[in-house]
């Protein structure tokens, strides 16, 4: 039974008058009585009487015309969530983020943006270490991530689009004597007692600090870690020591903190949109399209 028949038979069952229902489907009305023919040849029953004047729905007729709207209702339903899902209308779309990111425009801008767009795709967000986001999209279990990181990607298998680049800022104590300067360059931070991410920790900011000392001959000393920014900030204003953090954490003001940027070429530690290269998923063409676009 095909959905064609269904389709011709559903015309004559609600016009109950063969020539009508022909100019309704664009067709002959003898191409029409012949396919309905062949639909109760295949069923084993008449659907119609067939009067002179007027044509009525047998039992059998009766019994399929609820069912043939709803297969065909169906059939609808089913194409049109097809080309949506196609088109990258549905679906799940996984994002990995920085614990920075949400103190730049950037991700409310994207998001809000994206949901406004495609309210039917379900958002799963999940704050991860660049290095962690990284290996996720390998892994296939992130779409895309929203990463900090300077330089060539650790893998051929995903390519970052830069978005935007954040100075590099000295979070000193206010006491401190660097403290009063307006920039400075991090070969004054050599010999002070610095905080940091752990080096297992996947941070890309560890990476882009690392080969600043490394280009400038520095070895930097590293007193305290901290997996967390908030907390580095918290005890720089304890006099643990002084902590590097790119510039969208400067939003957070505490009395006994200053943020001075640090002044060398190279300083700065980029945000990009990271993703498989392989990945043709609309989700992810439509997302990356919002993000260049805003």
């Amino acid at each position: 039974m095909e959905l064609r028949h269904l389709r011709y038979f559903l015309a004559v069952a609600e016009e109950l008058h063969f020539t009508r229902a022909a100019e309704r489907l664009h067709i002959g009305q003898p191409p029409l009585s012949q396919q309905i023919q062949a639909l109760e040849a295949e069923l084993g029953a008449p659907l119609f009487r067939r009067h002179q004047r007027k044509v009525e729905l047998t039992a059998a007729g009766q019994q399929l015309l609820p069912r043939a709207r709803q297969i065909l209702a169906d059939s609808a339903a089913a194409a049109a969530a097809v080309r949506r899902a196609a088109d990258g209308e549905t679906g799940e779309l996984r994002i990995g983020f920085t614990s920075s990111l949400p103190l730049t425009p950037i991700l409310h801008h994207s998001l809000q943006h994206y949901r406004q767009a495609y309210p039917e795709v379900r958002l799963t967000l999940s704050e991860m270490f660049t290095a962690g986001q990284f290996d996720a999209l390998e892994r296939r279990q992130l779409d895309l991530g929203f990463v900090r990181f300077n330089g060539p990607t650790p893998s051929p298998l995903i390519r970052v689009e830069e978005l935007h680049r954040d100075r590099l800022l000295a979070v000193v104590p206010s006491a401190h004597p660097l403290a009063e300067r307006k920039t400075l360059p991090l070969k004054l931070l050599a010999g002070e007692p610095l905080i940091g991410y752990p080096r297992e920790s996947g941070s890309g900011l560890s990476d882009v600090v690392r080969q600043l000392a490394l280009q400038n001959g520095l070895e930097l000393k590293m007193v305290q870690e901290a997996g967390e920014a908030i907390t580095q900030i918290g005890l720089v204003a304890a006099g643990v020591g002084i902590a590097i953090l790119p510039s969208p954490l400067e939003c957070v003001q505490i009395p006994a903190v200053r943020y001075v940027p640090l002044s060398d070429d190279g300083a700065y530690l980029s945000m990009g949109i990271a993703v498989r290269r392989d990945d043709d998923s609309p989700l992810v063409a439509n997302f990356l399209s919002g993000v260049r676009g805003g």
